[in-house]
């Protein structure tokens, strides 16, 4: 299968009326709604969310190996949702790709869950309506949400699972200024992490993904950190054997509403589907999962180098390191960021998505700096240096923009 040619053409199975900045209930169902009107879908509802929100599932395909992917888990984490419903446009679809849509349609029964959280997605906050992490919630099962996926889960018995979610912009692919886009884990069954024919399944899955993408972002795919979370559902779900795949959706520079990872996620589980209709993950050696770089949390979205820092009469050289959060402001229906202080000292390990050395200036603060301190503090010099939304691309800019600042 030539997925180059899949990247390059997949604007025509783009679901327009998703944008993965913030996917919420009503998106979903009015989708769902058009999707159950092709009877080569079958849409059920699995039940309702703490507030009343249905819970839907998608399936499709005759073939004897069942496929589970779920997303929005999260309810902020909504960039696999829009891929999913890409997806159903591709097998929608009657082209060039038919050959290939056909046999991945005769071998596997595909069963997604497009929005485990709708309540979470309304709410554009991680957890559910009672502020519990779905993800943590496989043993207990107190939520509505986690028994569905769990009660349907065990209704299907699929041979692979698919989660899907995203992660922030903080990680590498290893020890490096490289961004961590996409990350993958096959979740162990242990605190040992041992490895049985279950999870061997997901590592070789997992390299023909790594295979497939790495045409596109080299040097960019990791491997998440593996430690054994007893409450997470992969974790549970490779014990139940059910070979489980964490897909995490990661930052790409210049693609802050993330539809190039969109993308990427499309790429990702279509090459996932095939191995798995062919077999040929059967034949990757599973121990080259190992060699993939692990996440590594070495950036910042803003790294300040080398500021000098006035502090009860003393100059120190430090280096300051600011992070920015994603909210939604539920009066103006709106996105804003809110910029902290993650970090102060010696950071010379770490990188900058957006970095600068600002040498020869000194930082004044009314109050002493401190982690997690709002980050709006006077840089001293030729400008004031306040963090605004969105990134500053270049030292021209920054200082054209906060030259009207300047305090003389």
């Amino acid at each position: 299968m030539d997925f180059n040619q899949l990247f390059t053409d997949y604007e025509i199975f783009r679901e327009n009326t998703l944008n993965c900045q913030r996917i919420i209930y009503s998106d979903v169902a009015k989708l769902l709604e058009r999707i159950a009107m092709n009877k080569s879908f079958h849409v059920a509802e699995l039940g309702k969310s703490v507030e009343e929100r249905k819970i839907f599932s998608v399936s499709f395909g005759v073939g004897k190996t069942k496929i589970l992917a779920w997303s929005q888990m999260h309810g902020d984490e909504p960039t696999a949702t829009a891929a999913l419903f890409d997806l159903i446009n591709f097998f929608s679809s009657d082209d060039s790709f038919n050959k290939f849509r056909n046999e991945l349609l005769n071998k596997i029964t595909f069963h997604f869950v497009p929005m485990v959280n709708p309540d979470g997605a309304e709410l554009f906050q991680r957890e559910n309506a009672f502020n519990i992490d779905l993800n943590r919630d496989a043993l207990r099962l107190e939520s509505d949400e986690s028994k569905i996926l769990w009660d349907y889960a065990e209704k299907i018995q699929p041979d692979f699972g698919f989660n899907l979610h995203d992660q922030n912009s903080y990680y590498t692919a290893g020890r490096t200024n490289k961004h961590s886009t996409i990350s993958l884990l096959a979740p162990p069954t242990d605190h040992v992490k041992s490895i049985n024919y279950t999870r061997e399944k997901s590592m070789q899955v997992i390299l023909k993904i790594y295979d497939a993408l790495n045409n596109f972002i080299p040097g960019q795919i990791a491997r998440y950190n593996d430690d054994y979370e007893p409450r997470a559902f992969g974790d549970n779900f490779t014990k139940k054997g059910i070979s489980s795949i964490l897909i995490e959706s990661g930052f790409q520079k210049d693609d802050p509403n993330k539809e190039f990872v969109r993308k990427l996620n499309f790429v990702a589980l279509l090459s996932a589907f095939k191995s798995i209709s062919d077999k040929d993950f059967e034949k990757a050696d599973y121990t080259k999962y190992f060699s993939i770089p692990e996440n590594e949390q070495l950036l910042f979205d803003l790294l300040l180098r080398n500021i000098t820092l006035t502090y009860n009469g003393k100059k120190f050289k430090i280096d300051i390191g600011v992070n920015r959060k994603k909210c939604w402001d539920t009066k103006t229906q709106n996105f804003f960021y809110k910029g902290t202080i993650t970090e102060l000292g010696d950071l010379s390990i770490f990188h900058g998505i957006e970095e600068y050395d600002m040498n020869g200036y000194q930082v004044s603060s009314k109050q002493k700096l401190a982690v997690d301190e709002s980050a709006d503090f006077i840089l001293e010099g030729n400008f004031l240096l306040k963090i605004k939304n969105g990134f500053f691309t270049d030292s021209d800019r920054i200082k054209s923009i906060l030259n009207e600042l300047a305090i003389g």
